[in-house]
C-alpha cells in the first residue's frame, strides 16, 4: 500500500474534526486576545522599568502592576477554557473515529480477517485511535496556539527594537534545521514501534483465547520465550523513537540557551554604549525565554504530532481496505415476489480463497439446484469445498466466476439483510458471547420468535436469564451447540443450513435435535453438510462434492 504524505494525513485528521469545526473555530477566535495577553507581559515590564520605576512614580507603577496581573488572569482563564473545550471535543472525535472504524470493519470481507490477526486490528481501533486523538488535542491545536504566541512575541519585539529581534530570529534557523532532521528519524522509528506493538498484542490475544490449548499441550514455556522476544523488540523499537525525541528536545534547549547567552553578551555591549535602556534589555531577555517556551512546546508537540501521523497512517490503511463484497443498498424485498422452480441455484461457480494465479481452485464449475421444501445433504472429503458453498451462499466470500441465485434472483441483487434473513446457518463452531442466555439466542435481531426456542431451553435445563461466560467456558460443547440451534430456529428463516452442526454433540442430544428439526422444517428447506450417515439418512438428495464439482444422488 502506498504511503500517504503528511498533507494527506493532515487532511484525514481534519476530516474527523470537521463536524466540530464551529466549536474549534470559536476557541481559535479568542486565541489572538490570549496571545496578546501572554506576549504583552514583558512589554509592560519594560514600560514600567523605563517609566514610573525609573522616575519613582509609585501610583503610575501600581497601574502597570494591575495591568500586568490582569493580563495574567485573562490569559489563564482563556487558556483554561481552551484546554477544556479542546479536550472535550477530542473525546467526541475519538468516539466518532472508533464508530467509523467499527462500522467499516463489519463491512470488510472475510478475506481481510483471514490475513490480519485480531490483535493487530484491535490495536488500530484502540491504541492508534487514542494516539491520534492525543495528537489532535495535545498536538495540532496546541501547535496553532504556540504559533500564535510566537508571532505575537515577535511582533512586540519588532515594535520595541527590530535589531535585537533579528538576533533572536536568527536562532530560529537552526531550530528549523533540527526539526527537519529529526522528523524522518522519529517518524520511521515510531512507525516501527507501533508495528511491533501490534505484533505483541496479536500474540497476546491468541494466547489468551487459546489458553486451554497452550496449557494442555505444555506450550507455556515456549510461548513465554516468544512473547519475551516480541516484548524486547517492541522495547528496542520504542527506545529508538524516545532517543530521536530526546535528541530533538535537547537540541532545542541548547539553541535556546545559546540565544539567551548571546543576548546577554550583546546587552553588555549595548549598555556600555548606552544605546538602549535597561527596560528594553530586561524585556528582551524575558522575550528570549518566552519565545523559546512555545518553541520548546513545539518540540514536544512534534513528538505527539509525529505519533499522531503514524497512527493516522495506520487508521487510513484500515479505512482504505476495500469492501470487495458490495451490498446492493437499493434492493427492496425482491424475494417475496420472486417466482422460480428452484430455491437455490449454483450455476458454474468457480472459487479460490485468493486471486493469485498459482492458488488452487476450491470450486471449479460447481452447479446444482435445490427445490423449496427439499432436504439436501452435501458430502465430500475434508477440503472438498463443502463449507465454502455456505460461505458463498451467505456472501462472506464472492465467487470469481459463475452466479448463485435464490428463487431465481442473483444474490448480488439482494441486500445483506434480506439475504441473511432468508437463511439460518448452524456451524460446527459457534461463539458464545458474555451475557445471559436470552441475549445469546436473540442477538439483537429483528423478527425473532423466542417461543421457537422453548424445546431447546428444556433440553438445556436453563432459563433465559442464565448467565453465560465468553467462549462458553461454563457450559459443555454440546450445550453450546444446542444454543446455536436455538439461534437458528428463532429466526424462522425459510432455508436452514447445517454445517457439521451435530459433530460435537452426543447421540441422545442429536436424536432430540433431529426430532425438533423434523417438526421445524415442515415448510422449510434443509441443507445439511455432514459426515454422519444418521444425520442425512432422510435426505431427499445427496450432493457429493469432488474436485470442486457436484455429483447428484437421489435417495
Amino acid at each position: 500500500m502506498n504511503k500517504k504524505s503528511d498533507l494527506e494525513l493532515f487532511k484525514l485528521i481534519l476530516s474527523f474534526a470537521a463536524p466540530y469545526k464551529k466549536t474549534l473555530l470559536g476557541t481559535l477566535l479568542i486565541l489572538p486576545f490570549s496571545s496578546i495577553a501572554f506576549s504583552i507581559q514583558p512589554f509592560l515590564i519594560q514600560k514600567a522599568v523605563d517609566g514610573p520605576l525609573k522616575d519613582g512614580n509609585i501610583e503610575q507603577l501600581m497601574f502597570f502592576v494591575y495591568l500586568f496581573l490582569g493580563a495574567i488572569a485573562f490569559n489563564f482563564c482563556v487558556h483554561l477554557s481552551q484546554i477544556w473545550i479542546i479536550n472535550s471535543t477530542a473525546q467526541k472525535i475519538i468516539t466518532d473515529i472508533r464508530q467509523k472504524l467499527f462500522e467499516h470493519l463489519e463491512k470488510l470481507p472475510m478475506s481481510f480477517f483471514d490475513r490480519n490477526p485480531i490483535g493487530r486490528t484491535v490495536t488500530r481501533i484502540t491504541s492508534d485511535v487514542e494516539q491520534l486523538t492525543d495528537s489532535f488535542a495535545g498536538g495540532l491545536v496546541s501547535v496553532v496556539i504556540d504559533i500564535f504566541n510566537i508571532f505575537t512575541i515577535i511582533s512586540f519585539m519588532i515594535y520595541i527594537n527590530w535589531k535585537l529581534c533579528l538576533v533572536l530570529i536568527f536562532f530560529l534557523i537552526p531550530v528549523t534545521i533540527t526539526a527537519s532532521y529529526f522528523q524522518k528519524s522519529y517518524r520511521k522509528s515510531n512507525l516501527n514501534a507501533r508495528t511491533k506493538l501490534s505484533a505483541l498484542n496479536s500474540f497476546l490475544q491468541q494466547n489468551i483465547v487459546g489458553i486451554s490449548v497452550v496449557q494442555m499441550l505444555n506450550c507455556a514455556d515456549k510461548n513465554k520465550k516468544i512473547f519475551d522476544k516480541s516484548n524486547q523488540e517492541y522495547f528496542k523499537a520504542n527506545d529508538k523513537s524516545i532517543w530521536a525525541d530526546s535528541n530533538f528536545s535537547a537540541g532545542i534547549e541548547l539553541i535556546s540557551i545559546i540565544s539567551i547567552v548571546s543576548l546577554i553578551f550583546l546587552s553588555k555591549e549595548i549598555l556600555i554604549q548606552e544605546a538602549l535602556s535597561i527596560g528594553v534589555i530586561i524585556a528582551f531577555l524575558q522575550y528570549a525565554q518566552t519565545l523559546f517556551e512555545p518553541i520548546r512546546n513545539l518540540s514536544d508537540r512534534f513528538t505527539t504530532i509525529q505519533s499522531g501521523f503514524t497512527a493516522a497512517e495506520r487508521i487510513s490503511e484500515l479505512l482504505s481496505e476495500e469492501v470487495s463484497i458490495n451490498e446492493n443498498t437499493s434492493a427492496t424485498h425482491k424475494l417475496p415476489n420472486a417466482q422460480s422452480e428452484y430455491l437455490i441455484e449454483f450455476d458454474d461457480v468457480w472459487f479460490k480463497y485468493n486471486d493469485k494465479e498459482e492458488s488452487p481452485w476450491i470450486l471449479s464449475g460447481l452447479s446444482f439446484k435445490v427445490k423449496a421444501g427439499e432436504f439436501i445433504a452435501i458430502i465430500g472429503k475434508t477440503g472438498a469445498g463443502k463449507s465454502t458453498i455456505i460461505k458463498l451462499l451467505t456472501r462472506l466470500y464472492e465467487p470469481q466466476r459463475g452466479s448463485i441465485r435464490i428463487l431465481g434472483v442473483d444474490i448480488k441483487e439482494l441486500s445483506f439483510k434480506e439475504l441473511r434473513s432468508f437463511l439460518a446457518v448452524i456451524h460446527q463452531d459457534s461463539y458464545i458471547f458474555s451475557g445471559d442466555l436470552e441475549s445469546n439466542i436473540h442477538l439483537n435481531r429483528e423478527n425473532i420468535d423466542m417461543n421457537q426456542a422453548k424445546p431447546f431451553l428444556q433440553a438445556l435445563k436453563m432459563d433465559l436469564k442464565t448467565e453465560l461466560n465468553e467462549r462458553a467456558s461454563n457450559i459443555s460443547a454440546g450445550e453450546e451447540q444446542v444454543i446455536n440451534f436455538a439461534r437458528a430456529v428463532v429466526s424462522k428463516a425459510p432455508l436452514l443450513i447445517l454445517d457439521e452442526a451435530t459433530a460435537k454433540i452426543d447421540l441422545a442430544t442429536e436424536a432430540f435435535i433431529q426430532d425438533e428439526l423434523e417438526q421445524y422444517r415442515k415448510d422449510k428447506t434443509l441443507l445439511v453438510i455432514a459426515h454422519r450417515l444418521e444425520t442425512i439418512k432422510h435426505a431427499d438428495k445427496v450432493i457429493a462434492i469432488e474436485h470442486g464439482q457436484a455429483n447428484l444422488q437421489v435417495n
